[in-house]
């Protein structure tokens, strides 16, 4: 069974460098900007994607398939994206998302011109097939995050910075120094804790924004950086009267 093929996620040029299985560098351009890639096939069914970029979007739609599921966590920058015409959700440091790949959203763009994170592409059923023993001795439950990533309205979006940095980070530096045997080790960690998360009560959060909350958060933004205003006058001056709180409702 071969793994998922997740270079499709991509509309840049990559071009692969100095590279030593399991680990498969890349340098990515396009029109926007640049970065590099790093991806290692960590278990079989399981891809593991650094993205250090600085560019304004490398996007494109895949086909769906709810057999593979998509973890991603923010450390550095920030990414935007538009849900059907309706909403849009934004991921910025200590966000992680789950869904499974070929969901509606349209492909989302950097806004800072910077994110750099961690990708999981997990094929639940050849992940399985090799590691089921060992996620059965963790007390690992793939269905629960499954279910998540299929049945939760829209893309799962929780904010975990407290309790992942320490997992995803030295993931991270593993992809960098190429250490198998520590990412291995951080991608269990990162399954062991999203298998114990209630999935059920995240399930009303409003991590998304209607088109004008979006427009909204956008002034206030644009503002910000053209004034030297408090955030709360600035916040008031566009119509929005509670500055200190970033859940939205609608």
């Amino acid at each position: 069974m071969g793994q998922y093929n997740w270079t499709d996620h991509y509309a840049a040029h990559m071009q692969q460098n100095d590279s030593a299985y399991p680990f498969q560098r890349y340098d990515i351009a396009n029109e926007t900007g640049s970065g590099r890639l790093i991806s290692c096939a960590v278990f079989q069914g399981v891809q593991a994607v650094y993205n250090d970029l600085y560019m304004h979007h490398c996007g494109k739609a895949v086909p769906k398939d709810d057999g593979i599921i998509e973890i991603s966590y923010c450390m550095d920058g920030r990414y935007e994206c538009e849900v059907g015409g309706q909403y849009c959700f934004y991921v910025s440091h200590g966000d992680l998302s789950i869904g499974t790949v070929g969901r509606r959203e349209s492909a989302g763009s950097f806004s800072t011109n910077r994110y750099s994170g961690l990708t999981l592409f997990l094929d639940v059923a050849a992940y399985r097939e090799q590691c089921g023993f060992i996620l059965h001795e963790m007390g690992i439950s793939l269905d629960g995050i499954l279910s998540a990533a299929v049945q939760h309205p829209r893309r799962c979006i929780i904010h975990v910075a407290d309790q992942i940095d320490a997992v995803i980070k030295p993931a991270i530096d593993a992809q960098i120094n190429a250490d198998v045997s520590l990412l291995k080790l951080k991608v269990l960690e990162l399954l062991l804790f999203l298998g114990k998360v209630d999935f059920d009560s995240l399930k009303d959060m409003p991590a998304y924004l209607n088109h004008a909350q979006a427009a909204l958060a956008k002034d206030v933004q644009r503002m910000l950086k053209e004034t030297e205003l408090p955030v709360a006058e600035v916040a008031a001056m566009v119509g929005y009267h509670n500055p200190g709180k970033t859940k939205t409702s609608g």
